[in-house]
């Protein structure tokens, strides 16, 4: 799974339709503070200029610290964390016109 996107890079190009996939996630339980007792759902983005530059065999990456790492919290344990991570992924205000890629 992944989902191309309009994003800016660290140097502020524009990069349309770039190919970002998430490249790791955890899932934990929260047991103190104000939060305690909710789930956090922590991930990071991969950004490529297109899926062929992500399938080469060596891929280089966009650099895109607005687009680097995400956390979610809920009061639920996520039944499909990747799912979640995605549809918080396409709701950032760093992320536009993003779309599914099969």
């Amino acid at each position: 799974m992944a989902i191309s996107a309009d994003i800016v890079t660290m140097g502020g190009l524009a990069a349309t339709g770039a190919y970002l996939r998430i490249s790791d996630l955890t899932v934990k339980k929260i047991i103190q503070g104000d939060n305690s007792g909710k789930w956090q759902l922590e991930y990071g983005v991969d950004c490529y200029v297109s899926a062929d530059e992500r399938a080469s065999d060596s891929p280089t990456t966009l650099v895109a610290p607005s687009v680097d790492r995400f956390k979610v919290t809920s009061d639920t344990e996520p039944s499909d964390p990747y799912a979640v991570a995605y549809a918080d992924l396409k709701t950032q205000s760093a992320v536009s016109n993003a779309s599914d890629l099969v």
